[in-house]
């Protein structure tokens, strides 16, 4: 593997290669486009210029960044050398992805949100702090005591798992006890199965230490969380020569450097997990001795698969019964340094849980758990002080022992407290929900887009902190601007990364100050605290100084670690079952959940096992199936120039998204239809053309590309683009519009976000 350096503008760009060979072109980093106007020309003077650190949050990895500034301004990014999450590892040089390159085009973007708003007479104007505050304050204290802050709902952006300032506001003081997590927008699935299997959450492969890694649904060298991914997948291939295996119905990037790939037909992938399962029992492969001391319910586990044969499996799947044989015992053979990794290619499904409750039951099997090459716990081994506790503080619970909704007809929520993406309009409907505040997130892109847009309207009020007018802001009756990644101080402890043994910090004082009028998050929390009267909550100037007092807990300042953005703090080993055994209700890894009682009720409310099955999508609980009148199944997809959210505004990553699949000469900057030459070919279809998608349910408009990377019968688009998009036109389609309440995975809420549907083709022109 090898860096290059290119220099575009005047800006420094770091991109990682993989050395030789055709995955040459398999690069990490943003196109080399100006970033910032007349800043960015002036790079080539080398004087005045000083160095800063940041952050990024944009898909929740924390890669370290070095910011040159210069007069004030960002004018060049690059990735940390050394950093745990932008590198892959000590003495390794830093990279960022081209998300984490866009944002000196976001901070200084034009389109840019730079004043607070607020909602008079039904429109939106410009406000003061002092009166957006006010107004806030006031709105919020009508609302309690005309509804009860209980129907008030909270949704998570990403930067909300970097501090505590938003929940501690509206969740511990103003008592607003339902948000609506990731879970149900985006991991849920692959998430839950794991934590209820082994206790320990959200398992990440020890990539650089893998003999065999499946990448399962999972754009690992695209569509990471960290730089560090990537590079231990490609840190594997060369130094352990490991197989890697890429089992996904696109030819992504991750296809690109893998040995094999496996295009799977969509929504099958339990069934290829249970037949590789029954391949590594029949064949004497599977880790008795993990087995007998650390699992239960492997007998439940070894009826299951039985019969579930490569043969039975090449049936449902599409994939050849030898090819099932080989990767199975590839897989078994080379563990306990192998992993099976699924990622939202599973969870968007509407058998999801299932399915990915196979594939994680493989590592199990083969023993692999936390060990080098395998999953890996990342256990952080050291906790920061509370700063309130220290200060003697004494924070409320006010969300404790509110009442919150239940549905009926919706099994799964009857078993988690917060509320399913999906149902919030419902909820709004029955006046369960009556108001909303928004961190950084477009819920009507994630799903139930119509009836979402339709619930925004109906509540009594809207709070948002965001950088740009969306289907949220534009709907908001208070509207925060808030601060850049770049403008933010930021803490976070580790975690995955690749430090395979350590625990570490990374953190940054903000590397500008806010362009315009723009506030930083604890300063928009500490004046509505004050406003509200709960200023003894803030009594911290800064950000800066909360997390100051944080980090004094290992002996460590702020200033100190933002002189070197990253810092490793702690070492803990592999097995750590082995002392403490698993954190789940028996202690052990279970591959049958009838040992977690919240899984076994739901899986009898809605009649499944609760051990390994296949269960195909069936038009019922399980989600809609293709038929003559939509004989194609469509997905939303995600590539590396976009987020699910922002990047969509930004010039830097639609060009690259544009070049990326030869459209850069069309006047067009919205999302494509990805779609197989012959199934174009047989509608009339040729490239760049506009298209029509239509379900049983609604229908969108974007252009064509044919691409022989999507499996004939499948068709996918980016998510985030059209009606309700960051970007100024709403250019392209909202893929969501295609998806309504029902369209859940029954066990988890999540999103399901396959759509059977047809394509007509429009044209040359939009429509």
């Amino acid at each position: 593997m090898s860096e290059t350096e290119t220099n575009d503008g005047g800006v420094r760009r770091r991109t990682l290669l993989k050395a030789g060979g055709a995955a040459a072109a398999v690069g990490l980093t943003g196109v080399g486009l100006n970033a910032v106007g007349e800043e960015a020309e002036a790079a080539s003077d080398q004087s005045g210029r000083e160095t800063a650190h940041g952050n990024c949050w944009i898909c929740r990895a924390s890669c370290g960044q070095e910011v040159t500034v210069e007069d004030g301004k960002a004018v060049d990014l690059t990735g940390v050398d050394g950093h745990p999450k932008a590198s892959a590892g000590e003495d390794r040089e830093g990279t960022l992805c081209s998300k984490g390159m866009a944002q000196l085009n976001k901070t200084y973007n034009p389109n840019r949100i730079r004043e607070p708003h607020i909602r008079e007479d039904g429109e939106l104007r410009a406000a003061s702090w002092d009166e957006a505050i006010e107004f806030a304050a006031q709105r919020l204290e009508e609302f309690a005591e005309e509804h009860g802050p209980e129907k008030f709902l909270r949704y998570q952006g990403y930067p909300l798992g970097k501090h505590p300032w938003h929940d501690l506001v509206f969740k511990s003081l103003y008592g607003a006890p339902i948000k609506v997590g990731r879970k149900t927008t985006c991991h849920g699935p692959f998430s839950d199965s794991w934590a209820w299997m082994s206790g320990y959450g959200r398992e990440w492969p020890d990539w650089q230490n893998s003999e065999y890694i499946i990448a399962w649904g999972r754009n690992v060298m695209e569509c990471f969380r960290g730089q560090w991914e990537p590079k231990g997948v490609l840190d594997a291939k060369e130094q352990n020569d490991a197989t890697v295996v890429c089992i996904d119905p696109r030819y992504t990037k991750t296809a690109e450097v893998a040995d094999k790939w496996i295009p799977i037909k969509p929504r099958t992938d339990g069934a290829l997990a249970l037949a590789m399962a029954n391949v590594i029992i029949e064949e004497g492969l599977y880790d008795e001795e993990f087995i007998g001391n650390y699992t239960h319910g492997f007998e439940s586990y070894k009826e299951a698969v039985a019969d579930k044969t490569p043969e039975w499996a090449a049936e449902i799947t599409d994939v050849d019964a030898d090819v099932i044989r080989d990767i199975a015992i590839g897989f078994a053979e080379a563990a306990p340094s192998s992993v099976a990794f699924p990622w939202t290619g599973i969870a968007y499904q509407s058998n999801g849980f299932k399915n990915a409750q196979n594939i994680q039951a493989l590592n199990g099997l083969v023993g692999n758990i936390d060990s080098p090459g395998g999953t890996r716990q990342w256990t952080a081994g050291f906790g920061l002080d509370d700063p309130h506790e220290k200060q003697g503080i004494d924070v409320p619970a006010n969300y404790e022992d509110k009442p919150t909704p239940d549905y009926d007809d919706y099994p799964f929520q009857r078993h988690v407290r917060n509320l399913s993406h999906n149902l919030v309009p419902k909820a709004v409907e029955r006046g369960d929900i009556k108001g909303f505040v928004n961190n950084w997130s477009q819920p009507p892109k994630s799903g139930n887009t119509r009836a979402w847009f339709e619930a925004l309207e109906e509540m009594d009020l809207v709070i948002t902190v965001d950088a740009f007018w969306t289907g949220v802001s534009k709907r908001a009756d208070v509207v925060f601007p808030g601060a850049s990644q770049l403008e933010q101080p930021f803490l976070q402890t580790g975690g995955d990364g690749s430090y395979s043994t350590n625990g570490w910090v990374t953190g940054s004082k903000p590397a500008i100050e806010p362009v315009g009028n723009c506030r930083r998050d604890y300063q928009v929390y500490k004046a509505l605290a004050e406003e509200m009267g709960w200023g003894e909550y803030f009594p911290w100037e800064t950000g800066e100084e909360y997390y100051d007092s944080q980090l004094e807990a290992i002996g460590l300042s702020f200033d100190e670690l933002d002189e070197k953005s990253y810092e490793i703090v702690t070492d803990f080993e592999y097995r750590q079952y082995e002392d403490r055994g698993f954190d789940t209700e028996n202690g052990l890894f279970n591959f049958d959940l009838d040992a977690k009682p919240a899984y076994k009720a739901l899986a009898d409310d809605i009649g499944v096992s609760t051990a390994p099955a296949w269960h195909p999508p069936d038009d019922d609980l399980f989600g809609e199936t293709t038929n003559e009148e939509y004989p194609l199944l469509f997905t939303d997809l995600m590539v590396e120039q976009f987020s699910r959210g922002h990047c969509q505004a930004l010039s830097q990553s639609l060009e690259a998204y544009a070049q990326r699949f030869g459209h850069e000469d069309e006047d067009y900057r919205g999302n494509y239809l990805h779609i197989n030459p012959k199934d174009a070919k047989a509608r009339g279809i040729e490239d760049g053309d506009w298209v029509k998608v239509q379900s049983a349910d609604d229908e969108i408009e974007l252009m064509a590309n044919l691409w022989e990377g999507v499996r004939p019968g499948w068709v996918g688009a980016e998510n985030g683009f059209g009606v309700g998009s960051a970007q100024p036109d709403e250019e392209g389609a909202n893929s969501m519009l295609l998806n309504k309440e029902r369209h859940v995975e029954p066990t988890t809420g999540m999103t399901a976000r396959n759509h059977p549907v047809e394509i007509e083709r429009l044209g040359g022109e939009p429509q």
